[in-house]
């Protein structure tokens, strides 16, 4: 296509959008309603709010008052502030108000128009904290219990460097009280890693956060790209992801939040227009154990009606994604299928409609039966287990006892009393070996090495992954502990 009469396309749309008169809410047969209604919209805007770090220190609630014009497509224009609240928060209200996009327009003699809306934006109360030379300061109590000022009963000061979005840029210490004056304690180093994974449009992105003294993550850690902008945040415990994060979309959207809650993971997901997509809950795997089907209480199609209601329902789902038949072309995945009391059941089926990629499953109350799968004209796949993970002779009981025969304390870290994990990234190739190695989580130089020689040492052992029949490349991380007795 023309690039000069896309752009003329715009230019008149926006024009003719432009001469359409606006109307308030009394002047139109029906008003302009976010899909799904407004509490839908009250949760995305709470999911979206990051009440700024100066605000925030000084516990500041109230409202912004927002107000902006629904097109006859459902986005929003015009977006202003008509009830400030401070300039900091004024500017995050507009910014998630602008990434709702998902309104039924108003309607007025049968046809779509443009109407004027008015929405508060709530800041929350929160209690406020010392933000003292670009550190959050924290006092607690014998107890860990948190403290709203350095009073007499404060026994443990801590100073958590932060820039003005919230970033950690420097260790966490926590300080503890001797007499009239303050000790170090504790300290948690910060820490820059490369993510493994890149953003969708292919940039580098870093994991930033808290290690604790043998490098595992604590508390939550961002990924986020160059120049700051957030791509996940994700809550750890000595090391290990806990149920808790949320990830977002490239437009700063939220795309998913997971909650933990009584061993139970429950999750929302939005598209990217702020229509509410899916809610479900999944119960986190345990070892030697078969995982338990995702339960799926409601879905959404991507013009906010309501396909599956609590947990029921005939689900019919496309996204764009890349083609077999040519992977520098986009074309539509289709996938359509039953949920009953949250679970798949019955026949599922997923297509592109380009004709390079298709497959039919059977389920029986949320686990796959049988399936078969054919990717660009290729053999027809047969399968039990829809995902397969990479795994070693033996299982976990294989891999340990190779490691225990197999790695070697170096001498020198011996002497001088270095111990902890190593964090050892690496890909298990189609064909059982490994590639793509990389230390994620180093200590000494010698136990590195020996990590990596280990690893490498397991190439061409490894049953390869599994998806849909088709042996695939999965990338795994694996700790390998270093401790002396």
């Amino acid at each position: 296509m023309n690039p000069f009469l896309f752009l003329l396309t715009l230019l008149v749309c926006t024009s003719a959008f432009a001469q359409e008169p606006i109307y308030k809410e009394f002047d139109v047969d029906s008003a302009a309603q976010p899909r799904g209604g407004m509490s839908y919209l009250n949760t995305f805007l709470q999911a979206n709010l990051r009440k700024p770090l100066l605000a925030e220190a000084k516990g500041v609630s109230g409202r912004v008052i927002v107000s902006g014009v629904v097109e006859p497509d459902g986005h929003v224009t015009d977006a202003t502030i008509m009830q400030s609240l401070r300039p900091d928060c004024d500017r995050e209200a507009l910014r998630v108000f602008k990434l709702f996009n998902a309104w039924q327009p108003a309607q007025k003699g049968g046809h779509p128009v443009r109407q004027l809306i008015v929405i508060p934006v709530m800041f929350r109360p929160n209690p406020p904290f010392s933000y003292v030379n670009g550190a959050r300061v924290s006092y607690f109590d014998a107890d860990s219990k948190p403290l709203a000022d350095s009073s007499e009963q404060a026994l443990y000061k801590q100073l958590m460097p932060l820039d003005t979005n919230g970033i950690p840029n420097g260790d966490l210490i926590v300080y503890q009280r001797k007499h009239s004056n303050w000790k170090e304690y504790n300290r948690l180093p910060f820490a820059r890693q490369k993510d493994w994974q890149r953003s969708s449009s292919g940039k580098q992105l870093y994991l930033v956060g808290f290690q604790n003294a043998i490098k595992l993550w604590q508390n939550e850690v961002l990924t986020v790209d160059e120049a700051g902008t957030i791509f996940r945040r994700t809550y750890y415990d000595n090391g290990r992801p806990t149920g808790s994060g949320i990830t977002y979309h490239a437009n700063g959207a939220v795309a998913d939040r997971k909650e933990e809650n009584e061993g139970m993971n429950s999750v929302t997901s939005w598209y990217p227009n702020g229509q509410i997509r899916k809610i479900w809950a999944s119960y986190p795997a345990k070892p030697l154990m078969p995982a338990s089907p995702e339960r799926v209480l409601a879905f959404w199609d991507s013009t906010g009606h309501q396909l599956v209601v609590e947990g029921s329902g005939r689900l019919t789902s496309s996204t764009s994604v890349k083609s077999y038949a040519d992977t520098t072309q986009k074309t539509t995945y289709i996938e359509q299928g039953v949920y009953e009391n949250g679970l798949k059941q019955g026949t599922w089926t997923g297509r592109y409609t380009d004709g390079s990629y298709f497959y039919e499953e059977q389920y029986e109350k949320g686990v796959c039966q049988n399936g078969k799968a054919q990717k660009n004209g290729g053999d027809t796949l047969r399968y039990i287990a829809v995902e397969q993970q990479p795994e070693f002779p033996g299982g976990m009981q294989g891999l340990g006892q190779f490691l225990a025969q197999n790695l070697r304390y170096p001498a020198e870290a011996q002497r001088g009393g270095i111990q902890g994990q190593v964090f050892i990234s690496f890909v298990v190739c189609t064909d059982g070996t490994l590639c793509d190695y990389e230390v994620l989580k180093g200590l000494d130089s010698s136990i590195n090495q020996e990590a990596l020689r280990v690893v490498k040492a397991m190439s061409g052992k490894w049953k390869p992954g599994m998806q849909r029949g088709q042996k695939v490349r999965v990338k795994y991380n694996m700790p390998i502990n270093f401790t002396l007795q």
